[in-house]
């Protein structure tokens, strides 16, 4: 049987175990990895309007990108990944239908 975690106990605890230092670093690692994001995307954009062809850059990038995925962490976390990309455009959709 499972034991009861109390959230207001294991978040202090938590807190404690993670120093300012960690959130620091964690912090540089984040806005490098956006950057990094950030950057791709716009060179993608970019060589989609020359070339005129974005399903064409967008299935390449794709391919690229799930094949070093999963070299990298396995299918089963890649899979999961892409599932997690697909859900964010439906509910961006889903918000942008609801909007007026």
């Amino acid at each position: 049987m499972g034991s009861v975690i109390y959230l207001n106990e294991r978040r202090a605890q938590l807190l404690n175990d993670f120093n300012e230092t960690d959130i620091v670093h964690y912090s540089d690692e984040q806005k490098r990895l956006e950057s990094i994001r950030d950057g791709v995307e716009s060179m993608l954009s970019l060589v989609s309007g020359i070339r005129k062809d974005p399903e064409a850059v967008a299935l390449s990038s794709a391919r690229f990108g799930a094949m070093r995925m999963c070299q990298f962490y396995g299918r089963a976390e890649t899979m999961a990944f892409v599932g997690r990309c697909i859900d964010t455009v439906e509910m961006a959709e889903d918000v942008l239908k609801d909007t007026p």
